[in-house]
């Protein structure tokens, strides 16, 4: 069977498997990469689709709610009856090696979907370990937008549906700057990095008015994160953004924090955005609450999913202490922020008048460069003599 690479992230996050476009949350329409790329990743995982049985095993295992295993093994089953005869099952393995694994038999893989429970979708899964992962490593994930303007990099955050991939989209698309992230990114701190597999904004009508659009965008609200695996759906960010305007990585200058409520634009303390931001985080990112990682910690205590929640404090910190200027944006009818957060790092939307006055500035000088080239008649002398 194929070995596919997909490179979330690159030089932070890859995955290698034998299911094709494989879709999660760090990416549901990532391009294949290559063996090469993939080994050059900070965070390697594993995922195979196949079929298996290890029911003898889990008979002197330990148990967990559904999940056997041995103290100090690093290895974790789970196994479920369905339909009378049928069992779905996983095996996860080498949680604290360099490049963890999930074996995922067919039936879990196309009937658990989403989150209903104790059951994750092996792409929840896949994204709560890499979560755990990259806190270990030094990185942290994070649920924001983020774009360049001229000598600013701005990291954009905001509760869902008040306009941070809107706002960042816009000024990619209209205002000339670089796209670095519109739904999710990693940081060490001082950069971020790219996760640009996302695609969250086709399902705004600004970008895409079809009437399949919006009823998937509905559909999106209803069952959280079902996106991720219907990755056929989407388009990849190069439809919309140009490859010369895609960055990977880029130090952090400017942090955004996108609220509803009567218009205001203001700085905030480190204490205050710094809770915000986890606040934000911890919507998205489960990897506390994860079933599987629990129960794995149950038996191999050295997982230390605590120490990854205080990593991620840390990093986060650390990423705001490292910007030039922390500020939050309110609006009442909050369509985009473009125009403020362009504002806040120095980088103006001119106005039409400006805009056209600008023009005629450099069409006057150069017609005066070109007269004064071409003009070879003598110049008139200049009287020493005053005037009386």
């Amino acid at each position: 069977m194929k070995t596919y690479y997909y490179i979330a992230s690159s030089g932070v996050l890859g995955v290698k498997t034998n299911i094709k476009s494989f879709g999660w949350s760090y990416g549901h329409n990532v391009p294949e990469g290559t063996k090469e790329q993939y080994d050059c990743c900070a965070v390697r995982l594993q995922v195979d689709l196949k079929e298996f049985s290890d029911d003898a095993e889990h008979e002197m295992m330990g148990k967990y709610h559904y999940f056997s295993g041995t103290p100090g093994a690093d290895k974790l089953y789970y196994t479920r009856n369905y339909a009378g005869k049928g069992r779905m099952r996983i095996r996860a393995e080498g949680f604290l090696t360099d490049e963890p694994k999930i074996t995922v038999n067919r039936a879990y893989y196309k009937l658990v979907t989403h989150r209903i429970m104790n059951l994750h979708s092996i792409g929840y899964i896949m994204t709560d370990l890499a979560t755990l992962l990259l806190l270990k490593k030094g990185y942290a994930p994070i649920h924001c937008s983020a774009f360049k303007k001229e000598g600013s990099t701005l990291a954009v955050f905001a509760p869902p549906d008040t306009g941070k991939t809107l706002s960042s989209m816009t000024a990619c698309i209209d205002h000339g700057a670089e796209f670095i992230a519109e739904d999710l990114a990693i940081t060490d701190g001082r950069m971020i990095h790219s996760v640009p597999w996302t695609s969250s904004f086709r399902y705004y009508s600004n970008f895409n008015n079809k009437k399949s659009s919006k009823l998937s965008y509905g559909l999106s609200r209803l069952v959280p994160m079902m996106e991720h695996f219907n990755p056929k759906s989407s388009k990849q960010i190069t439809e919309y953004v140009d490859k010369q305007f895609l960055l990977s990585k880029n130090a952090v200058t400017h942090i955004a924090v996108l609220e509803r409520g009567e218009e205001h634009v203001a700085k905030i303390n480190d204490v205050e955005s710094l809770q915000k931001i986890m606040n934000l985080n911890r919507y998205i990112f489960n990897y506390l609450r994860s079933p599987l990682l629990t129960a794995y910690e149950f038996f191999n205590p050295e997982l230390e999913i605590d120490q990854a929640l205080a990593n991620e404090r840390e990093i986060l910190t650390k990423l705001i202490r490292n910007s030039e200027k922390v500020f939050s944006v309110k609006k009442i009818n909050a369509t985009h922020y473009t125009k403020e957060l362009l504002d806040q790092i120095g980088s103006p939307i001119a106005d039409a008048a400006s805009k056209k006055l600008e023009r005629e500035r450099e069409r006057f000088s150069d017609d005066s460069k070109n007269t004064a080239r071409h003009d070879h008649r003598p110049k008139p002398e200049i009287s020493a003599r005053p005037v009386e």
